[in-house]
């Protein structure tokens, strides 16, 4: 089965806001039931296990890895935690014998409270690989990476492990 893992799926500021904007209600949880531990009754042990449960798969999701994987002849793209396959989406590649990458400036507003309401964004190139059909009309995006190398390795995996070939997208519209 092999697989290929390139970037985290999420930013460090997205991770942050995951584990503090949404698991906080997990950690006050747990902390307020661990205080009490020994006064707790079957239903307050539950609401313990599920919190320390809910905030693990918070934690989880945001530490996830993105790549693909091949699993017997198909593509799937893949998150991974530590190395282990969590979620999969199948690719289908039956009318689509091209592959490509395309560079875009991407911006991306970041979320801060504060008084002075600070217009604070971050801009980054994107490298988008596409799945393509042979007259480059019609192209479907697969994934998008922040790294040219990367791409460059997602396009070697995709061009070794399955019958796609590596071009560059020009449409040809007669």
């Amino acid at each position: 089965m092999p697989r290929l893992l390139l970037e985290d799926r999420f930013t460090t500021h997205k991770k942050i806001h995951f584990l503090l904007y949404i698991g906080t209600p997990f950690i006050y949880i747990f902390v307020q039931l661990s205080l009490m531990l020994n006064e707790l009754s079957i239903i307050g042990y539950l609401i313990w296990i599920f919190s320390v449960l809910g905030y693990g798969f918070i934690f989880m999701l945001a530490f996830l890895k993105r790549g693909f994987i091949k699993i017997e002849s198909a593509l799937y793209r893949g998150s991974f935690f530590y190395g282990k396959l969590i979620f999969k989406k199948k690719i289908e590649l039956s009318k689509t014998p091209k592959v490509s990458i395309l560079s875009f400036n991407k911006v991306q507003n970041l979320a801060w409270f504060s008084a002075a309401k600070p217009n604070l964004s971050n801009s980054s190139n994107v490298f988008e690989i596409n799945i393509l059909n042979t007259k480059h009309t019609e192209r479907k995006p697969i994934l998008n990476l922040l790294k040219r190398e990367n791409a460059e390795k997602a396009i070697e995996f995709l061009t070794s492990n399955f019958e796609l070939q590596n071009e560059t997208y020009s449409p040809d519209f007669t």
